[in-house]
């Protein structure tokens, strides 16, 4: 399983894009927050399978560039 932190922006950013009622939407709403909102927003971790990871990337760089990074690491440090 790969695990992507997401603040909440970002968050928010991907399932707006994510069609509703996929696999990715699924994975998105399955996300765990974490953390305290006492000095920022909780972030959420969201696990979910290369394939659906995949996925989220290109969405991500269609829509929500600021969370490619997080997703690329995230494979990365899986494939490791």
């Amino acid at each position: 399983m790969i695990e992507i932190i997401l603040t909440a922006p970002q968050l928010a950013c991907l399932k707006a894009a994510v069609l509703t009622g996929s696999a990715a939407s699924a994975a998105l709403e399955a996300g765990k927050r974490f953390g305290s909102e006492v000095f920022s927003p909780e972030p959420t971790a969201v696990n979910c399978t290369l394939a659906i990871a995949t996925r989220l990337l290109a969405v991500a760089q269609r829509s929500c560039p600021e969370v490619v990074s997080k997703i690329r690491a995230a494979i990365k440090q899986e494939k490791q």
